[in-house]
């Protein structure tokens, strides 16, 4: 199964792969077999609510915002017109597969504190509306 996803890309890291994969599996007995732990299909009534409006609600946080995709991904037509309008760093990883944050690690962590620093997100930065600032930093 690890095998089968790093050829499918979504992953590309096997050290990863090989880590994150076996846990959502489970060996099933009667069908002498590897399974999926989880049951999407149960889940199947769900998965529209799960992402519509999820694009607007994303642009309306009044917060700095960055977007990491794989190679892959596409913006749908609202990301594409609020990417255009500024209101969002995007960055597009290609070599990757679906979880950047497992394939590169590293840079997707540089790529994170890159845009914490550059926003002066923090105790001494950005207010973030909806998130207290400890006693001893308030003003």
């Amino acid at each position: 199964m690890v095998e089968w996803n790093v050829k499918g890309g979504s992953l590309r890291n096997i050290e990863s792969a090989r880590v994150s994969i076996p846990s959502t599996l489970k060996f099933d007995d009667s069908k002498k077999c590897y399974i999926h732990r989880a049951r999407l299909e149960e889940t199947e009534q769900y998965w529209r609510g799960w992402y519509e409006g999820l694009s607007e609600r994303f642009l309306s946080c009044p917060t700095p915002k960055l977007l990491l995709l794989a190679g892959t991904d596409r913006l749908d037509r609202t990301l594409t017109i609020g990417q255009m309008q500024g209101k969002f760093q995007m960055v597009v990883v290609r070599h990757t597969g679906h979880a950047i944050q497992e394939d590169v690690p590293e840079e997707f962590a540089t790529l994170v504190l890159n845009f914490i620093s550059h926003n002066r997100i923090g105790p001494h930065g950005v207010e973030i509306p909806g998130i207290r600032r400890p006693a001893q930093l308030q003003s």
